[in-house]
């Protein structure tokens, strides 16, 4: 993730499903691997072997929602977190992705208390905006954007654009982008399949930035 060599990376998870094909964990992130790549039948068929080697491990249920998630199957990902959750209430992440389940399914009302029991502050704020926008509340979009900003505009640059980019302000999303680049944020693992850049793909920026990130295209 430091140096973006995710062909490196995807080499070694192999070698290491090779190794001990038995393992979940192992199984789980070369399952994750194939996803950012795009690879994204693989990874489903990875996810579940890992699921079906240890059903009760909530991060193996957790890795094939967020898979779905990125497939857009939202209500079998919807299904798949809440299961995760069950197996662990304190899963850092379930929350977070459900609430933006909702809103994509056009249920930007039923977020709000998703977002609530998100416990980290950081990812609350990113949330808000795009609840907010969702529900057509702009005032209070634009207001909660401000507030993510100033608050972590050193640490969260690739949120920002994720928010600016389902806000289809394109401009403001790959300047926030860019500067995500520069600070190596770890959530730019996720560019290539993001749902919330959906409205970038489009724009010859965005597949600049993936040869940039040595993503593929």
């Amino acid at each position: 993730q430091v140096d973006f060599d995710w062909a490196g990376a995807d080499a070694s998870f192999q070698r290491a499903v090779a190794l001990d094909p038995g393992n979940p964990e192992v199984v789980r992130l070369a399952a994750s691997s194939a996803a950012i790549l795009g690879r994204l039948d693989e990874a489903l068929r990875l996810n579940r072997r890992a699921v079906d080697l240890d059903p009760l491990n909530a991060n193996s249920w957790e890795s094939l929602a967020e898979t779905k998630f990125f497939m857009g199957q939202l209500d079998q990902a919807a299904a798949d977190f809440k299961k995760a959750i069950d197996l662990n209430p304190d899963l850092w992440n379930g929350h977070f992705f459900l609430s933006q389940i909702h809103v994509m399914q056009g249920r930007p009302q039923d977020a709000l208390p998703e977002i609530e029991r998100v416990g980290y502050d950081p990812l609350r704020a990113f949330l808000y905006p795009i609840a907010y926008y969702a529900l057509g509340r702009q005032k209070e979009s634009n207001a909660a954007l401000s507030e993510l900003i100033a608050k972590y505009h050193a640490g969260g640059a690739y949120q920002i654009a994720e928010v600016y980019a389902f806000r289809n302000q394109s401009d403001e999303a790959f300047e926030w982008l860019d500067r995500a680049y520069g600070q190596r944020d770890s959530g730019l693992i996720e560019t290539r399949v993001d749902p919330l850049l959906k409205n970038l793909h489009s724009d010859p920026r965005y597949a600049a930035f993936l040869k940039k990130l040595n993503l593929p295209t």
